[in-house]
């Protein structure tokens, strides 16, 4: 009795040890959900969701720019209505210096800006949407996420 509480145990420990170990991907993610111009997306803990820095809109655009509290690290969404061909918008964005890229199933258009930051636009539902987000966030300390993968949290 004593080895199979024994064992039983060690697998608990174990279970507790790997989950602490990969809690970035675990399956009840922290993070607050938010809303603009009738599209969802995912900000990390630490976003004032409730205060943004910026936040414009008219009948078919709105743009809401969040920060992060701690660190100071802002992301920009911008949703608009979509009123032009999906071709129009996308030889706009690459006569711009986007290139075409795929992140977490959306086909859009990428761009790297000096400043360090990284602007995702795709279309979804008839809308077009922009995400700008720092080339590298910071969000557990020393824990750093590039802008893809960051990119790909918030759209999920």
């Amino acid at each position: 009795m004593n080895r199979k509480l024994l064992f039983t145990l060690t697998i608990i420990l174990l279970a507790v040890l790997f989950m602490s170990s990969v809690s970035a991907f675990w399956p009840f993610d922290s993070g607050n959900d938010v809303t603009v111009n009738g599209v969802s997306f995912h900000l990390p803990d630490g976003f004032d969701v409730d205060n943004p820095v910026n936040s414009e809109s008219d009948a078919t655009y709105e743009r809401t720019v969040f920060q992060n509290t701690e660190n100071k690290d802002t992301v920009d969404i911008a949703v608009d209505d979509k009123s032009v061909e999906d071709s129009v918008i996308g030889n706009s964005l690459i006569k711009k210096g986007f290139e075409q890229k795929t992140i977490d199933g959306k086909e859009g258009f990428y761009k790297f800006y000096l400043s360090t930051n990284v602007e995702f636009v795709y279309i979804d539902n008839d809308k077009v949407i922009s995400i700008i987000v720092p080339y590298i966030y910071d969000n557990h300390g020393d824990n750093f996420m590039k802008a893809d993968d960051f990119l790909a949290e918030i759209i999920k």
